[in-house]
């Protein structure tokens, strides 16, 4: 039987003021105010878990680079920021099922899946440890990215009401608007004054340069993609969105950031996404969507006369290397771009790995081919010899088929489950929060084919957000 609650608070409050009473005394000031901050943070997550969440997106998903932070050495490795704030939340989830006498672990259909996947992971990289083809150090990185879907997990057991999960995605739904203002001032000013983190330079279509349009690709590339494909489902989906301007407006900020990343994959992952909806929608949602397509592209033109009025040549240019680069998506040509001849290249050192290593792959970390002067023409400090295009062949390469298979089990039991579902639920905004979140893994996984999403800093903790956030909806709407 679980002891009182006021009892264990009160030992744990007592615990925390003597370990800061020790704390005071041995450690400097600087450290001791990130001890306070750290545990405030923990008293923010435990009590509005949703917070603790966005602040993790803020830093993996927006315009922060999160290896700028400083690392805490742990002797066989290193943390840093969001290492500590995901094992915070892990933690909270354990806690509660002590302190909590109500708490217990909500389990869904995809548990298993996930944690099958991350299992494999670890094992794939425990035996090339051992094996000495790979060091701890070298696989941090990479495990860092697998343990991000965790929070999956922590977005189903610790959201625990429509209170919470609204405030969740109202969060996420600014820190959209945020990224994409701020790549729309970094487009402004150019890519001679970079202030984002990421690729931000001119844009380049089949070796020809377009001066005066820049392309604008910070880690909030996959916050801006997901939040156009929900803000244009939700006005399709829900007719008691009262503020039809503020969701347009939303629309345009986020689909002109969408437009400044000039990433083909991310243009057909709307298109696609987009196509899914319709076909699924009813045909009153199609009218809606059809009656809203035609005054927006009204309005878009009369701004679009008004803007080359103004801005002369600066809005010429964007608009011939934007059609440019969206033709290309149909020309045989573009097969001969350097950048996909650098992913043949990828391929070819790929094979022969997967081949080798079959079943549980090279492990996370692992160097899967040699430098190459062919895609290697200056040795810099970002070693991409772990690194591939594909996020397909980046699981298959890391944790093998084993391991690429469980992925591909949670993430189609995921698609099917919000197709089966998102009719079912009753409440307008929450069916189309999973039907855009459902489409957006779809359209993403295919995108997976010539882009790493698997396997990058600024798409798993989002991956396990988005996919968590679904099975929330459906237990709070029972069905």
């Amino acid at each position: 039987m679980k002891q009182p609650t006021i009892l264990i608070n009160i030992i744990l409050a007592s615990g925390i003021g003597i370990l800061l009473g020790i704390i005071s005394i041995s450690l400097a000031p600087s450290l001791m105010l990130i001890g306070i901050a750290g545990i405030i943070y923990v008293v923010i997550a435990w009590i509005l878990p949703e917070f603790a969440l966005l602040i993790l997106l803020l830093l993996t998903s927006t315009i922060i680079d999160i290896y700028s932070f400083p690392s805490i050495p742990i002797g066989i490795g290193h943390f840093i920021v969001t290492d500590v704030i995901l094992l915070v939340l892990i933690g909270i989830i354990l806690l509660r099922g002590v302190v909590e006498s109500n708490s217990r672990f909500i389990q869904t259909p995809l548990d298993l899946p996930l944690l099958s996947f991350y299992f494999i992971a670890i094992l794939s990289t425990a035996v090339a440890i051992y094996q000495g083809s790979l060091t701890f150090n070298q696989s941090l990185g990479e495990l860092r990215l697998a343990t991000f879907y965790l929070t999956f997990f922590i977005t189903t057991n610790l959201i625990r009401d429509k209170k919470h999960l609204r405030r969740l995605l109202n969060g996420i739904f600014v820190l959209v608007a945020f990224v994409a203002l701020f790549m729309i001032a970094q487009y402004i000013l150019g890519d001679a004054t970079k202030f984002l983190p990421g690729y931000v330079a001119t844009l380049t279509t089949a070796g020809t340069s377009d001066p005066g349009v820049t392309r604008v690709l910070p880690p909030g590339q996959s916050l801006v993609l997901m939040g156009l494909i929900t803000m244009v489902v939700l006005v399709i989906v829900d007719k008691k969105r009262r503020n039809l301007i503020l969701d347009l407006t939303l629309v345009s900020i986020t689909g002109l950031a969408v437009l400044f990343t000039f990433n083909r994959n991310f243009w057909v992952a709307v298109g696609l996404s987009l196509m899914l909806v319709i076909y699924w929608v009813s045909m009153r949602e199609k009218e809606r969507f059809a009656k809203i397509t035609f005054w927006a592209i009204i309005t878009g033109a009369i701004v679009l006369l008004l803007v080359i009025a103004v801005a002369g040549n600066y809005a010429t240019n964007l608009i011939n290397g934007s059609v440019t680069r969206f033709s290309t998506l149909f020309s045989v040509k573009t097969l001969n771009e350097d950048s996909l001849q650098y992913r043949y290249v990828e391929i070819n050192y790929a094979l022969p790995q997967i081949a080798s290593h079959p079943i549980l792959g090279i492990g996370l970390g692992g160097d899967y081919r040699p430098w190459d002067p062919q895609i290697d023409p200056v040795r810099t400090v970002y070693d991409k010899r772990a690194y591939i295009h594909s996020g397909h062949l980046y699981v298959i390469l890391k944790t093998g088929m084993i391991g690429y298979l469980c992925l591909m089990w949670f993430l189609i039991l995921f698609m099917r489950r919000g197709i089966q579902k998102w009719r079912l639920i009753s409440d307008p905004f929450l069916r189309g929060i999973v039907l855009s979140f459902t489409t957006i893994v779809i359209s993403i996984s295919i995108a997976a084919i010539v882009s790493p999403v698997y396997m990058q800093v600024y798409w798993t903790p989002l991956f396990g957000i988005l996919m968590g956030t679904n099975e929330v909806v459906y237990r709070f709407e029972g069905v």
